[in-house]
């Protein structure tokens, strides 16, 4: 990948976050299910990649079979909870999920960024942004993951069953 400027690379970390979030919303997905599928797909990448990029690799005659395996075993997942997981999530719970979007949308851009090329890493860096971001990755992960849980315990805890007959 070749960048003329810092900011193509912030604007292409900025896509691999912001499609999906706004993807969900369209779809209404469940912010706990995207978060689970960026989630799986890191695990994919960092378990299965190396393999599948070997295998690739014997199909496909190129240089970057690698980083083309590392995205598609990335975002492969999330492509298809946004497919398969339409209107999962009423529209009346949208909103509550805006929050844990926009986190699971950051936390994916920072398991995007070792993909990217040393060049695109170096002039992302050099931006005011990119810098906030580089110090920052830790806490977009960690937030992401704990606002996902947290929805998922409220939206998922015990419900009263309003039709319980009490003895």
């Amino acid at each position: 990948m070749c960048y003329d400027e810092p900011m193509n690379a912030l604007i292409l970390l900025g896509a691999i976050a912001g499609v999906p979030v706004l993807l969900a919303l369209v779809f209404r997905v469940s912010a706990i299910f995207l978060f689970l599928s960026v989630a799986a797909g890191s695990l994919l990448v960092t378990y299965v990649g190396d393999d599948a990029a070997l295998a690739l690799g014997m199909v496909v005659r190129g240089q970057n079979t690698t980083l083309i395996t590392q995205f598609a075993l990335l975002l492969v997942p999330v492509g298809m909870s946004l497919l398969f997981l339409r209107k999962s999530l009423p529209r009346s719970k949208v909103i509550f999920h805006v929050p844990v979007l926009v986190a699971t949308g950051a936390a994916l851009a920072v398991l995007a960024l070792p993909f990217l090329d040393s060049n695109a890493q170096q002039q992302l860096f050099s931006t005011r942004y990119g810098n906030v971001f580089k110090d920052a990755q830790d806490v977009v992960v960690a937030a992401a993951a704990f606002m996902a849980l947290v929805l998922m315990w409220l939206a998922s805890g015990p419900k009263e069953d309003k039709h319980k007959k009490h003895h």
